[in-house]
C-alpha cells in the first residue's frame, strides 16, 4: 500500500498526505485525509456559547 503525497503549501517539498505538519518546515498540513483536530470544533462551539451566556448575565446584570 503505497502513501500519496503531496507539496506543503507553503515550501513546496513533498510529504505525506496523512502527516500532521510538514517535516521540512513545520507548517501545518492540510492534506490530512483525517482531519486535523476533529474535537476543535465542539471546542469553539462550546466557548462561543459560553462567551454569549456571559455576555447576556452581564447585559441584565449591570445597572442601566
Amino acid at each position: 500500500m503505497s502513501e500519496s503525497q503531496v507539496n506543503c503549501l507553503y515550501c513546496g517539498k513533498k510529504i505525506a498526505s496523512d502527516t500532521a505538519e510538514c517535516p521540512h518546515c513545520g507548517a501545518v498540513s492540510h492534506f490530512q485525509a483525517r482531519g486535523y483536530r476533529s474535537g476543535a470544533r465542539l471546542k469553539f462551539i462550546i466557548f462561543c456559547i459560553g462567551v454569549a451566556v456571559f455576555s447576556l448575565f452581564f447585559a441584565f446584570w449591570l445597572p442601566r
